[in-house]
């Protein structure tokens, strides 16, 4: 018998948003995390702000949380996993498995998978000592910093010189060859933040190109004209600690020289890439991965379309993007499973 349930996998904001709107147009809801929490990334490293208006966090993720939590419509299963897959586009089956074991079986017509990312491991690559000299952080880490109002060294004390090093595990091809598309903007934000919190503080910005699309242009200018942010085009070769301070050798691209800098504070800009939950997921429906482990929608300028019938993507596990376009893409995954319902059905959605 036909279903007017839905199964959403992931519970950041594509599979959140997702799920709303899917409640609010009638139709139930089946929520799986892995993670005993909902919301992601942005909960689980506690972003502060998100660019480029600088909200905070919780206006954006905390509705979208309550509403999942607080409607009858929306089943939420954390710490679990979707273990099998079966059955045809409106008449799925599916068993999820909770961490203690225990497994529900749930009918549903259609699903939206929105597995999310995870933040690159710095330790991966070697020259930035991340994880063996003390700080050196990555952006997701000084998120929390700057949501608790206190960015300080391993020992307490306030930074005085901190430097930010763009496109780690990005654009590298030793690394993850793809751009994260939002790690220059989220950095120059971080560093305006910082400006604020330290006003005494000098920062630099060492980059490879710097991307700031669309509206997230302004953060730069601004970055510059209004709160004297410095930056250095150019590569790091390698990171040193001296005992007091970390030594950053590497090459200015524009005058093809080598620098050297002393900083109090290294911030990584430590890219996005496909997590366990987006191969677990392929596994389990049958999705493919493209080159670089991100599922591969049937054509690539429509996310949404998984080319295997009745399941829909969202968001970053997808490719590389920023928050507000992930809730855009939940939006638009819920539709379509809107659409295969209504159509399996037979029948409108009462509005």
């Amino acid at each position: 018998m036909a279903s007017d349930g839905v199964l959403i996998v992931g519970g950041g904001p594509a599979g959140l948003r997702a799920a709303v709107d899917l409640a609010e147009m009638g139709f139930d809801v089946v929520l799986v995390e892995r993670r005993a929490e909902l919301g992601g990334a942005p909960i689980r490293w506690k972003y502060h702000t998100l660019a480029p208006e600088m909200r905070p966090t919780e206006e954006v993720m905390d509705p979208l949380i309550d509403a999942c939590k607080s409607s009858k419509r929306i089943t939420i299963h954390t710490s679990s996993v979707v273990s099998s897959f079966r059955g045809s586009v409106g008449e799925f089956s599916v068993d999820v498995r909770g961490a203690d074991g225990p497994v529900s079986t749930h009918q549903v017509g259609a699903v939206v998978v929105a597995t999310g990312f995870e933040h690159f491991d710095a330790r991966v690559d070697p020259r930035y000592a991340y994880g063996r000299s003390p700080d050196v952080i990555g952006i997701n880490e000084l998120e929390g910093m700057l949501r608790s109002g206190r960015v300080v060294r391993h020992d307490g004390s306030t930074p005085k010189r901190i430097g930010f090093v763009f496109c780690v595990g990005s654009r590298d091809r030793s690394t993850n060859p793809w751009c994260c598309t939002v790690c220059c903007g989220v950095s120059i934000k971080q560093a305006i933040e910082l400006r604020r919190l330290l006003p005494d503080s000098q920062i630099y910005m060492i980059y490879m190109d710097i991307r700031t699309w669309g509206l997230w242009e302004k953060l730069y200018w601004d970055s510059m004209e209004k709160y004297g942010i410095n930056y250095i085009r150019g590569r790091v070769g390698e990171v040193y600690y001296t005992g007091e301070k970390l030594l950053v050798k590497g090459e200015d691209t524009l005058v093809r020289g080598p620098i050297e800098v002393l900083f109090d504070m290294l911030v990584l800009a430590v890219g996005m890439e496909p997590g366990e939950g987006t191969r677990q997921a392929a596994r389990v429906f049958g999705l493919n991965l493209n080159e670089y482990g991100f599922l591969k929608p049937r054509q690539p300028n429509i996310h949404f379309d998984s080319g295997v019938g009745g399941v829909f993507l969202a968001g970053a596990c997808v490719a590389p993007m920023s928050i507000e376009e992930a809730l855009e893409e939940g939006s638009a995954a819920a539709m379509q499973a809107a659409k295969v319902l209504i159509r399996s059905s037979k029948q409108r959605v009462p509005i």
